[in-house]
């Protein structure tokens, strides 16, 4: 059994009096509604729940904290079109945005994540298309000069473009990975 150590304290008796009706109400002793209040002032402490959420983090055990959010009328109904647009639930939709907040590297959902990615593959595509278009000899069997030289121009940065995006693609994959900091 764990030890432990009084708690003293004064109060006036017409509290004293509400407070026994109140731990009687809950089925508990005074010194058992006290010492539950002394816990909970002790675990909900803000710069101790953070350091303990942070010290849990690092030891990789950190169970989900659970927030209650209440929205109505056009809040509520504009995060469920969200939600919906992204083919996600409102409170997957409300973690997407909170991580984004908190980590300033926003994980996309993961419908849009596919999409960029099918972009990325079709922006090569195209671009391997107009590369060998444009370095066709002849000007039977190619583009005409001037269209040419123009599609020789684009083809750099149609590569850029596809670069970035898959770039950003990448961050954005390992932003899922990192640790919550």
């Amino acid at each position: 059994m764990v030890a432990s150590a009084r708690l003293l304290t004064s109060v006036e008796p017409d509290q004293h009096q509400r407070f026994s009706e109140l731990a009687a109400a809950q089925g508990v002793s005074s010194s058992r509604l006290l010492a539950r209040l002394v816990h909970r002032a002790l675990v909900e402490n803000p710069e101790a729940k953070v350091k303990r959420l942070l010290e849990e983090a690092a030891a990789g055990n950190a169970p989900a904290e659970k927030y209650t959010v209440r929205l109505m009328g056009l809040d509520a109904a504009r995060l469920e079109s969200r939600a919906q647009a992204r083919g996600v639930t409102a409170s997957g939709y409300v973690a997407h945005v909170l991580r984004a907040h908190l980590r300033a590297d926003p994980p996309m959902p993961y419908g849009e994540f596919q999409e960029l990615k099918r972009v990325v593959n079709e922006l090569a595509g195209i671009r391997g298309a107009m590369a060998q278009l444009a370095s066709r000899e002849g000007s039977t069997q190619g583009l005409e000069p001037s269209l040419q030289e123009n599609v020789l121009k684009l083809l750099p940065a149609l590569k850029q473009i596809r670069e970035k995006v898959q770039d950003m693609l990448i961050s954005n994959s390992k932003s899922w990975e990192a640790p919550n900091v």
